[in-house]
């Protein structure tokens, strides 16, 4: 079984930024995403998959701030620390010879979902996608698999089942009940998270809910109905979209990782007295032989 990651880049950076301690360089540069998002992402390429790439947000708003101007609004700004050290990643990915995927309009959910899309078809490929975004959650199946950043471990769709009590495609609906105060995105208010379950469990889709008004109880139906525009405007943002990507072949994202080569960029930074450790321990990981089980 070949395996196919797929790395959701600001869940790494942001991870990498704000969940660890400042690492000041000898130029007064604070570099501890950059270093942290080495370590992450290299403690993944040590499993040696077979084709990988990287899916970027796009730089300008998406189709969705067409949609709504307000969304994402309420998030908070990037630091200008943040911000300077992402050329210095971009550059070393670029020489590492990892692929990344960006997509004028669309976010990285959505690139991410169309190379499934485009790949699920194949019956000897497995997809790893490294994102903490529960949106993605739409794209279980037995193949297709979400991996937590941090904890590296795999989100497989049994563990979707045994949560949720419905098919991982009805998370979009279970989702626009709910809403997401993260983007900034109306939701049906007064549905709390047991309700929404309950309904999508009982009758799947928005469109089904409803449908079935008249079956479900007058204190929720009256609520539903008294918001029914925010339910189907909030599910037409979480889907995500499909984007063309025919143009590309498996092949273009084979993992071509160099340990050497890797060493080579390493040493030149000046940051070489935080890696010794895990120098060692990423270089016991790539001689060892490759596995046929990832996790």
């Amino acid at each position: 079984m070949k395996n196919f990651f797929l790395f959701d880049w600001f869940a790494f950076l942001y991870r990498a930024y704000y969940a660890f301690p400042e690492m000041i360089n000898s130029e007064w540069q604070n570099i501890n995403a950059v270093y942290w998002f080495l370590r992450m992402i290299l403690k993944r390429l040590s499993k040696k998959p077979e084709y990988i790439t990287i899916a970027r947000d796009a730089p300008q708003k998406t189709f969705r701030h067409e949609l709504a101007p307000e969304y994402k609004a309420t998030r908070k700004k990037m630091d200008h620390d943040f911000i300077s050290q992402i050329p210095i990643i971009q550059k070393i990915i670029q020489e590492l010879w990892i692929t990344s995927q960006i997509a004028p309009w669309y976010e990285a959910d959505d690139v991410i979902a169309s190379f499934v899309k485009q790949y699920q078809s194949d019956w000897d490929l497995s997809m790893y996608i490294y994102s903490a975004d529960k949106d993605l959650k739409q794209l279980l199946s037995d193949w297709v698999f979400i991996v937590d950043p941090v904890k590296d471990l795999p989100y497989q769709k049994k563990d979707f089942l045994s949560e949720f009590w419905f098919e991982p495609q009805y998370i979009v609906d279970y989702l626009a009940l709910l809403g997401d105060s993260a983007d900034n995105i109306k939701w049906v208010t007064w549905i709390g998270e047991k309700k929404a379950q309950s309904l999508v469990q009982h009758y799947g889709t928005i469109e089904n809910i409803y449908n079935n008004l008249n079956g479900i109880e007058k204190s929720v139906s009256s609520v539903l109905e008294g918001q029914k525009d925010n339910a189907f405007f909030s599910k037409k943002m979480i889907q995500l979209a499909n984007i063309d990507l025919s143009q590309t072949k498996l092949d273009d994202f084979k993992f071509n990782f160099d340990w050497s080569k890797y060493i080579d960029i390493i040493c030149n930074q000046n940051w070489i007295r935080w890696l010794e450790k895990p120098l060692i321990e990423m270089k016991k990981e790539f001689e060892k032989p490759q596995q046929l089980g990832l996790f």
